[in-house]
């Protein structure tokens, strides 16, 4: 069923239109075309703070990757993002030459469903596939296309419609949630989404981003500057001065973080970043860097307490977290279930020594071997993979390997959600904890602040650090050193910061699943007092408004729950348009992203109602 078409061609009667398409939802129900377990589309609910129940933030990120590639080419582009099928099936009549999807593995049923559609109703419309789900080995058997998106997708794509593929990236004002929810209270998304670069060197051997780019690393903004200017058009565009950074080990090239910096402190920037890293490159930059940088948070593979991994080895993890905390920088350790030297005691202790390492946020995820990753390899020529349907494939649910230790499904499903469950009961909701380290970072950074300024250290950036300011002419050093404007400005940012997330503690306090909690939840009130003083009217009808939206969302759950069902937030369907960029434009258009809408009715997440746990 599948072609060997690299190039589009030149027989066609019409000039190109290339639609971009996200897979159909509703999202998160098990039909038969995909799982509800592990499927929500949702990274902190889902997988980051599943099961804080009311005090998860809810958020949904569009599908950032489809409108870089829209961006850079010049076939006039629509980007249809978390579509239903009737959205999907009603814009195949607008007069597509070409179709792309982008899937992960577990959605590979609705991807079959949307290309078999295409087929036998628009059967002119090539059809492109991306996205992980890519990997799958026979895929060939399952799905109908014309082509195969391989390696980075921007340059695919230009060579695929004929186009230069060594020109810049245009990298486009990517909006950050699509939607954002806590404590029921619903409020307007804030936040960009940079593409700085894909892959990574580092080649752990579960890592598909690593093995798809055959453990290289692809820069698609290649300087600190180029970073900067996107930062400069998202903000100039959506208002944000804060960036989710979509880069594997971003500060792996730490002459371009350096750049960033410089250009930031030059053009008088304090742009804020949340940002991914392996422990041995934050150890390699440091902490002084990373505030002044302006890292708000930061993901980080712990992986494993028996540190197999060359990232983390020789590294205190316990300490670089803490210190990383001190200094106003949440944390988000990412561990892995079910590594083969897990039996059922090592295990309890591995997810006792990851919540023990005290990180604001904690990944848990199944040990998951993907096509084309070394695990996945291994596994194979050991004959231990197991033929697991791939709509199970999501690393939430049943190992799709042989275990030396633990093979019963079940025990898969319950060590995950009880790790989750333990972090929770242990540390509380994750909000308080990412609240405490956000108030005594800014409480340090103001003290630090005051240090530097009265022994005349200034920044390095070279060395990394702040050092002794230089002798004067006199060969005096200055008795009045001159104040550290960009800094002064980075810690306006941090109290900004820290006031914003203060709102939560109120409703964190009243609704805390334990006394434990409760006590961590006004521990951080009266700290948030000592540093900031009472909160401002503004403020405190902020955290009473969280408390009334908190408890309705406690009844509102428990009334569904009490009728057998749950609920599992959906996005909004999104449509936009990119003109392509050898059109000749008007004075008054951009280069990109003519139009941009949430689709009529849809103007915000909904929430559909599915069986109860």
């Amino acid at each position: 069923m599948a072609s060997t078409i690299i190039s589009p061609g030149t027989s066609h009667q019409t000039p190109n239109r290339l639609l971009l398409a996200a897979v159909f939802g509703p999202y998160g129900l098990k039909d038969e075309y995909a799982e509800a377990l592990g499927m929500q589309m949702e990274l902190l609910n889902n997988q980051i703070t599943r099961e804080q129940g009311v005090h998860s933030p809810r958020q949904s990120y569009w599908s950032f990757g489809l409108y870089l590639l829209a961006a850079n080419i010049s076939v006039p582009t629509t980007v249809l993002d978390f579509p239903s099928w009737d959205d999907f099936t009603q814009e195949l009549k607008k007069g597509y030459t070409h179709v792309g999807i982008t899937f992960i593995v577990p959605n590979v049923y609705k991807v079959k469903r949307m290309t078999a559609y295409i087929r036998e109703h628009h059967p002119d419309i090539k059809i492109i596939l991306g996205g992980y789900g890519t990997v799958i080995p026979d895929l060939d058997t399952m799905v109908s296309y014309d082509a195969i998106c391989k390696g980075e997708g921007v340059r695919w794509l230009r060579k695929y419609f004929n186009e230069d593929t060594t020109a810049p990236i245009n990298h486009p004002a990517i909006a950050g949630p699509a939607y954002q929810s806590i404590y029921g209270f619903r409020s307007k998304p804030k936040g960009a989404v940079l593409l700085s670069g894909v892959g990574c060197e580092n080649g752990c051997k579960f890592c598909i981003t690593s093995h798809q780019f055959k453990k290289k690393y692809i820069p698609l903004l290649e300087t600190g500057k180029d970073v900067f200017n996107a930062c400069r058009r998202a903000e100039k565009e959506l208002g944000t001065t804060g960036f989710s950074i979509m880069d594997e080990n971003f500060l792996k090239k730490p002459e371009r973080a350096k750049e960033l910096l410089e250009e930031m402190t030059r053009h008088n920037k304090a742009y804020v970043f949340d940002i991914f890293s392996s422990a041995e490159v934050i150890q390699q930059v440091g902490v002084d860097f990373l505030v002044r940088l302006g890292v708000r948070m930061v993901w980080v593979g712990v992986e494993s307490k028996v540190n197999t991994h060359a990232k983390t080895r020789g590294i205190d993890l316990a300490a670089m977290i803490h210190e990383l905390q001190s200094h106003g920088i949440i944390v988000n350790a990412s561990t892995i279930l079910f590594q083969d030297h897990h039996d059922r005691q090592q295990l309890a202790e591995e997810i006792d020594w990851v919540i023990g390492l005290g990180s604001d946020l904690v990944q848990f995820m199944n040990y998951t071997p993907f096509p084309t990753t070394a695990l996945y390899q291994g596994l194979k020529a050991e004959n231990r993979m197991k033929n697991v349907d791939y709509r199970h494939h999501h690393g939430q649910g049943e190992l799709l390997f042989d275990h030396p230790h633990i093979n019963d499904p079940a025990d898969h499903i319950r060590y995950l959600k009880n790790a989750f469950i333990r972090k929770y009961q242990t540390d509380g909701p994750s909000v308080v904890s990412m609240a405490l380290t956000a108030i005594r970072g800014y409480s340090k950074a103001k003290q630090d602040y005051a240090y530097r300024r009265k022994n005349s250290l200034i920044w390095n950036p070279e060395s990394f650090s702040y050092e002794a300011q230089k002798p004067g002419r006199n060969g005096q050093s200055s008795a009045d050193p001159q104040p550290d404007k960009f800094m002064e400005k980075r810690l306006r940012k941090m109290e900004k910061i820290a006031i914003n997330i203060r709102s939560v503690l109120a409703a964190a306090w009243l609704l805390a699943p334990n006394w434990s909690a409760r006590k961590k939840a006004a521990r951080a009130m009266a700290l948030y007092q000592s540093v900031l003083g009472r909160p401002v009217l503004k403020e405190q009808v902020a955290s009473a408004v969280l408390c009334v939206s908190g408890i309705k969302e406690v009844l509102k759950t428990s009334f569904f729950r009490a009728m057998g069902r749950d609920i599992v937030c959906q996005p909004p369907v999104k449509k936009t348009r990119f003109n392509g960029l050898e059109r000749k434009l008007s004075a008054n258009e951009k280069p990109y992203a003519l139009k941009s809408r949430l689709l009529p009715g849809k103007a915000g997440f909904k929430e559909a109602m599915v069986p109860g746990p």
